[in-house]
């Protein structure tokens, strides 16, 4: 039986706003590849920098430059090609094996599905801005994944709220030099954002009656609704 809309869009919201809240609560974390301890100290010394700069910005009274500044350090943590390539199957972000349809998309398609990704993750982003001020992060150390990648826990709790749950937020990180690193997932209480993805695009593009176009609508959508 065919779903409501709104339920679809429900489902399709939720990994996203999860996830995004955990990202602006903790400022996007990074380790480096080779776990050696030069590279970690590196590592945190960068951590320790952008974590400052999005406080600041935060603090900030709303005007375009600071979105503007948001939007820029944003680009700047978030690998959107990673991102959108692992939410097509490319890498397969699940246990299971996935269908790879990134490599049945143009050129052009690829583009326009990847600038639908970013817009929707930073949207996200600002709307929890305000919500993260009191929040405060314990950083819970680095294991290292696939291809060199780094999965760094967090606990995040509200400092005003000592009632409310925390939240555990894992950062799975790639280090592209120069002491910079990129993020190219999150996983909030074990939920990752990739994979929440992928489930949801594959289940579109493997319906006749959707595929890539039904995909392009439903991020448009999300990106076009008013919170």
């Amino acid at each position: 039986m065919k779903q409501p809309l709104s339920s679809q869009l429900s489902r399709f919201a939720l990994p996203v706003a999860r996830a995004l809240s955990a990202l602006v609560i903790v400022a996007i974390l990074g380790f480096a590849a080779p776990a050696r301890a030069d590279e970690s100290s590196e590592a945190q010394a960068y951590v320790q920098r952008q974590n400052e700069t999005i406080a600041n910005l935060l603090r900030q009274p709303a005007s375009a430059k600071r979105d503007e500044l948001i939007s820029g350090t944003l680009d700047s943590y978030v690998d959107y090609d990673e991102l959108t390539r692992r939410a097509f199957g490319t890498p397969c972000p699940t246990t299971k094996k996935c269908v790879d349809h990134w490599a049945t998309l143009k050129e052009d398609q690829k583009k326009e599905v990847r600038d639908l990704l970013r817009r929707l993750v930073e949207k996200n982003y600002r709307k929890n801005l305000i919500k993260t001020l009191d929040w405060s992060v314990d950083y819970k150390g680095a294991r290292e994944g696939r291809a060199g990648e780094f999965r760094v826990k967090t606990e995040a709790t509200n400092k005003r709220k000592a009632r409310e749950p925390s939240v555990q937020v894992d950062y799975v990180l790639r280090n592209t030099g120069g002491g910079a690193f990129k993020v190219v997932d999150i996983v909030t209480e074990n939920s990752s954002l990739t994979k929440n993805y992928y489930d949801q695009f594959n289940r579109m593009m493997s319906e006749p009656t959707q595929q890539f176009p039904f995909v392009v609508q439903r991020l448009k959508e999300r990106i076009a609704k008013k919170d």
